[in-house]
């Protein structure tokens, strides 16, 4: 039984992620869907890299993950199958992979060859997409699917700026409930910390000294930070929609202090 995962911009509302879960049973009876999302911001590839890259490796081996997000960057955009870690990749080059692995470059990239009814197709998940799942899905070889290319197209995320007592980062993305995720990942932190008192600011009167090991960790309507199960410093408040409260936006500088040796 296949596992494919779907994350698209496509939104629930309409009818878009419903055609493209029957096109995959009609081709795969067998196969396992999993929506990872369908809720990403409309032609938001940091949004969608953001949740994509955060999930896709708790899947099992061999799982195929079709990725739609602003299919549709520009004329040249083609339709890629990428396998690497162990699993298939599927959708378009528009910078979206660049943002999941960094200064990695798969070494298996294919770049697809549509057929003639799939040339004009507004939604490129329900025809082109599923042929390739497939062929995937089928165990065939994903180079007799295309071309095998060196490199996609690349688009760097933003990283923090890292320095011997300070880091600069800023805020990429917020959940549903307000919460702001920030580009500063634990690992990168304690190396610099180096088990050193520190202030996290991120607005004027708004600064936190201590990490918190969850939610609950303050009161209700306090705000605080903390490492999220990703890896990431997210600044929320234990029952409360930080982003509204704190007057934040993504692309916020978040700034992390040291004591200084």
């Amino acid at each position: 039984m296949p596992v494919i995962t779907l994350t698209t911009d496509l939104g629930t509302r309409d009818y878009y992620s419903g055609v493209v879960k029957g096109e995959l049973l009609k081709a795969i009876p067998d196969a396992k869907l999993v929506d990872i999302s369908h809720d990403i911001d409309p032609y938001n590839i940091l949004h969608g890299a953001f949740v994509f890259r955060n999930v896709y490796h708790h899947f099992p081996e061999n799982t195929i993950h079709l990725i739609s997000v602003n299919p549709f960057d520009n004329p040249a955009c083609p339709a890629l199958i990428i396998r690497h870690e162990n699993y298939y990749f599927i959708g378009q080059d528009n910078g979206f992979f660049a943002l999941i692995w960094d200064d990695i470059m798969p070494g298996q990239i294919f770049q697809a060859e549509q057929i003639e009814n799939e040339k004009e197709s507004t939604l490129p998940i329900a025809d082109l997409y599923v042929r390739l799942a497939k062929h995937l899905a089928s165990g065939k070889n994903p180079a007799k699917t295309g071309t095998q290319i060196p490199r996609y197209k690349v688009m760097l995320r933003g990283k923090p700026i890292i320095s011997v007592d300070f880091m600069k980062g800023s805020i990429e993305y917020f959940d549903r409930f307000g919460n702001a995720m920030v580009n500063i990942h634990r690992d990168e932190f304690e190396q610099v910390r180096r088990g050193r008192t520190f202030m996290v600011i991120f607005k004027r009167y708004a600064d936190v000294e201590l990490l918190s090991e969850n939610y609950s960790a303050v009161p209700e309507s306090e705000k605080l930070c903390f490492f999220n199960s990703a890896g990431y410093l997210e600044i929320a408040i234990n029952k409360g929609n930080a982003k509204n409260l704190l007057n934040l936006s993504v692309g916020d500088f978040v700034q992390i202090e040291f004591q200084k040796e």
